[in-house]
């Protein structure tokens, strides 16, 4: 078949603009051709050959997440040991509904999503990964589902060519999203289910509001349109990745059911209207659980609010959405260098050229967006899309550090979409077309293996936090990473690995520029920990330079009042009983009423020969043990009065 030059590509254009209807002419109200689909037995036959060679390659590619344990990366307090998820209880099911201080999110179908797995599962970890493999492969599915329906709609001639167009378009891009490196943590991370089932409820949220332009008849309508608005909400409550991705169902307006305005001025035109007044349900139900999000993270532990202005300021906020926003541009492409954590975001310098970049980058292709919409409308709705489904991941509803490869579970959808999209419209030109599928199929070969191969790094906490520590290499951000698995390295009994575990974590987090914001204690309890091994070793030197490092940086009441008694112990075992006379004051200034303190520092006082002050704090002592006496004992007749 002859490759249209660009003169002919615009003739046959003029004259498809002229045959299509009104609405096609940026006029909205006017509803896309219903004309139903082709199909044939080769067409079917093609499409279950394709959809069984999806789910093999998906299942060869990602059956090694079968073998995994839980990880120490949030398994334990999402599942493990998570007693709100224990069953399908009318406790635990209230408790998924009201919960705002748990988790810094508002996510009652995700805490369900776990709870039916531990109902089904119990706490086996295979089943728990075998079910996210299956959710993987029927998202696979269905994005070749959703995909073929936007190529079949954007068909001008609905013959069985294009159908087969369609659903080879359809398996190549949702092969390349399925296979990507980028799958694999919410794919072998057992607390990733939730990222894993709320794309698959966007994905029929996105299927059915299709169909429901498509449908035949009202009755078809209505129910689409019904199950478009429950699975959106759907996949909010179970995770808030989608809260801005109502931006798609406009972009879907542009392409492929042109219904869209010709110029993006007219948008807020009253001939516009229509287009808006369908949407409103979607942002409805998006600003309720925004507003339950924000409301939670506010409310929530101060390891997980939302940073201040004053800690995370506005020139680094803004420098870190730009480099975001360039970076889910390109790492799907290149994704490569993978871990479960990035250093890239912790304390960086906004002027650094990275950064100046990806700035410049999305200034600029968010101009050429707004001139080129009415040439290119397609693609400029693909870019705004981009910007907007990542507002989430910028530090609204996730951590504004972090570049998680999780965060692209939704966003990659875009990405196949445009590969899709792209290739049936090199379709009629067969040099084009084989070139280009070719060189997908060669990348999403690619990608696959890759994809086997980082599977392992998550079969265990050792391997996923060795990873992550040799990813950061000097960064000061690892020290919590270090502290993980020098836990892991003493269960093993390899007290020399743990002690250089602990130690890097302390170096390393006493370096990190950004713990104000959040409150990690990876200081104080790597030392105390550092110095109960050298008790146990005999070695109370180390030990009491390791406690006073604990006691320096401490910043809980009840753990500095425990570190001063142990501190004046292990002092004492040295014959230095002085050195813990100021700290033990100090403590007794935070916790006054604590007997403990006042009798140990009684001790230390008589050992140093100044008896009389020691008396005081025995007496004081025995009051205040008095005292708790008094508060606990049972009042005289309380026994009668029960008759």
């Amino acid at each position: 078949m002859k490759c249209f030059g660009k003169r002919e590509v615009r003739r046959a254009t003029v004259i498809k603009r002229t045959c299509l209807p009104s609405d096609e002419l940026g006029v909205p109200g006017a509803e896309a051709d219903n004309t139903a689909t082709v199909s044939s037995p080769s067409t079917r036959r093609l499409s279950a050959v394709l959809i069984l060679c999806l789910a093999g390659i998906v299942l060869f590619t990602f059956h090694g997440v079968l073998g995994h344990e839980f990880v120490h990366y949030d398994d334990a307090r999402n599942i493990v040991h998570n007693p709100n998820v224990d069953g399908l209880t009318g406790k635990n099911i209230h408790w998924m509904l009201t919960d705002t201080k748990y988790a810094p999110r508002y996510m009652p179908l995700g805490w369900l999503c776990y709870a039916v797995d531990r109902e089904l599962f119990g706490l086996n970890p295979q089943l728990w990964h075998g079910g996210n493999l299956l959710v993987h492969l029927l998202n696979t599915l269905l994005l070749f589902v959703l995909l073929k329906e936007i190529v079949s709609t954007a068909q001008w001639q609905k013959t069985v060519e294009n159908q087969r167009k369609a659903i080879w378009c359809a398996a190549i891009g949702a092969l390349f999203w399925a296979v990507n490196p980028l799958r694999v943590e919410p794919v072998a991370w057992a607390s990733a289910r939730i990222y894993g089932v709320a794309v698959l409820f966007v994905l029929v949220w996105l299927i059915c509001w299709l169909r429901s332009h498509s449908a035949s008849t009202p009755g078809e309508r209505r129910f689409y349109a019904w199950a478009a608005l429950g699975a959106y909400a759907a996949s909010l409550l179970t995770y808030p990745l989608a809260l801005f991705a109502v931006v798609i169902l406009l972009a879907l307006d542009v392409f492929p059911l042109r219904r869209a305005p010709a110029h993006w001025s007219r948008w807020w035109q009253r001939d516009s209207w229509k287009l808006w007044r369908e949407k409103i349900p979607f942002f409805l139900i998006s600003g309720v659980v925004l507003a339950l999000t924000m409301a939670v993270r506010i409310g929530s532990d101060e390891r997980y609010r939302p940073a201040t202005l004053a800690e995370f300021g506005l020139m680094n906020r803004i420098m870190q959405a730009g480099y975001l926003i360039a970076y889910y541009v390109w790492k799907p492409w290149a994704p490569l260098d993978l871990a479960a954590a990035y250093p890239t975001l912790h304390a960086f310098a906004p002027a650094n050229p990275v950064f100046l970049l990806s700035a410049g980058f999305v200034a600029a292709a968010s101009l050429a967006a707004l001139i080129w919409y009415r040439r290119q409308p397609g693609l400029a709705s693909v870019w705004f899309c981009h910007l907007i489904i990542l507002v989430p991941v910028l530090g609204l509803s996730e951590y504004p550090h972090s570049a998680f490869d999780r965060y692209s579970h939704l966003h990659g959808l875009l990405w196949s979409g445009v590969i899709a999209v792209g290739l049936s419209a090199l379709w009629t030109c067969r040099p084009r077309r084989y070139f280009a599928a070719g060189a997908l199929a060669a990348a999403c070969a690619a990608f696959a293996f890759l994809s086997y191969a980082q599977v392992p790094t998550w079969k265990n906490t050792r391997s996923l936090y060795n990873t992550i520590v040799s990813r950061f290499g000097e960064h000061p951000g690892r020290g919590r990473f270090d502290e993980v698995l020098a836990m892991q390295h003493l269960q093993a009994g390899q007290t020399n690995q743990g002690i250089t575990c602990l130690s890097n974590a302390v170096y390393y987090d006493a370096r990190r520029k950004d713990r104000h914001i959040y409150i990690e204690a990876v200081i104080p309890r790597s030392e105390r920990k550092l110095a109960d091994i050298f008790t146990a070793q005999g070695d109370f030197s180390n030990a009491v330079s390791h406690l006073e490092g604990a006691l320096r940086t401490e910043p809980e009441i009840d753990q500095f009042t425990a570190l001063s008694l142990q501190y004046s112990a292990t002092l004492t075992k040295l014959g230095r009983e002085s050195e813990a006379e100021p700290w033990l004051r100090r403590a007794i200034e935070i916790s006054p009423d604590d007997a403990s303190l006042h009798k140990e520092l009684g001790v230390v006082l008589q050992k140093l020969g100044r008896n009389v002050e020691a008396r005081g704090h025995f007496k004081e002592e025995q009051r205040l043990n008095a005292a708790a006496s008094l508060q606990t004992k049972v009042p005289a007749g309380s026994s009668d009065a029960s008759l």
